[in-house]
């Protein structure tokens, strides 16, 4: 998803980058819940036939489901916030609070956009400053890479 705020006339603004989540917290956790409760059942049954040793492995799965689970999630409130003032350009990037900051000189800073070698694809962003380059939207889909180039052109173009 790709929202920004960005003033016509002096290209200073912000653009705000996340994800798009499929689906919230409370509704995977009721996914896992559901499945534990069927693991559970089965597991329950094969110990009434004195196949005892089903019940841990059946823990194991859960667990490694919601290990996945977590990590897909907590990578889906990804954020990037992107700021352009008069002489610098600040790239802010974090799940929860901000991890990373980059902040670049606006006046020697590129933004490239690179297709990518497989066909079908989506295109890569990348802002370059002073020989290094930083990727920004990586997690985005086709269409926002495409809204995102779009006011990047907007604000380079004021």
């Amino acid at each position: 998803m790709v929202r920004a705020n960005i003033d016509q006339e002096t290209g200073n603004g912000t653009i705000i980058l996340s994800p798009n989540n499929s689906a919230s917290w409370d509704f995977n956790m009721k996914i896992l819940g559901s499945q534990a409760l069927i693991a559970f059942i089965i597991a329950v049954l094969f110990i009434e036939r004195g196949m005892w040793l089903i019940l841990p492995f059946s823990g194991l799965e859960i667990i490694a489901l919601f290990s996945g689970l977590y990590y897909c999630v907590r990578n889906n409130f990804t954020t990037e916030v992107i700021r352009f003032t008069d002489h610098v350009l600040t790239i802010e990037r974090g799940h929860t609070s901000i991890e990373h900051s980059w902040e670049y000189q606006r006046l020697w800073t590129k933004i490239l956009v690179r297709t990518s070698t497989f066909r079908g694809h989506p295109r890569k962003i990348l802002v370059r400053s002073h020989g290094k380059e930083l990727e920004i939207g990586a997690f985005l889909n086709k269409r926002d890479k495409e809204k995102l180039i779009k006011k990047l052109k907007r604000i380079i173009y004021c």
